[in-house]
């Protein structure tokens, strides 16, 4: 993976969005840097995390198109309302959570939605353990190129 690639992790800029899912999103950002640091294995290229809100991210098309992982309700951010009729589903717990990616990293977003924020939580929680390592994986096959 480059130096140069940055992955964003993408929140709300709803009232409820900032008081409930950027706590959680500096959380996951210590953990997907931590994970990025193990994947880089020493070799000095470790991706970048940067946390940006709905409305930067969805104005900007550079942003749009770089890898991202957007979190919270789709009530309270517009990136993954955009973003959630445009990804395959990976899990669904019906009524709770939503976790949505290309497996492959074709497309290097994801998202990780709930219907409230515990349930956004649990949706981080669950990507974390179960796809984290294997989409920066991917990311990092496609983006290395």
């Amino acid at each position: 993976m480059s130096a140069a690639t940055v992955i964003l992790i993408v929140v709300g800029s709803h009232p409820q969005a900032e008081r409930d899912d950027r706590p959680l999103a500096y959380r996951f950002q210590k953990q997907l840097e931590s994970a990025l640091a193990a994947e880089d294995s020493g070799g000095g290229r470790a991706a970048r995390t940067q946390i940006v809100t709905d409305l930067w991210y969805l104005n900007d098309p550079a942003l749009v198109a770089a890898p991202a992982i957007a979190l919270g309700t789709i009530h309270t951010n517009a990136a993954v309302a955009h973003l959630a009729s445009r990804l395959p589903q990976a899990l669904v717990v019906d009524g709770e959570y939503e976790i949505q990616l290309d497996r492959v990293a074709s497309d290097p977003r994801v998202v990780l939605s709930g219907v409230d924020a515990a349930t956004t939580a649990r949706a981080v929680q669950v990507f974390t353990e179960k796809f984290l390592a294997q989409w920066i994986e991917a990311i990092g096959q496609t983006h290395s190129r």
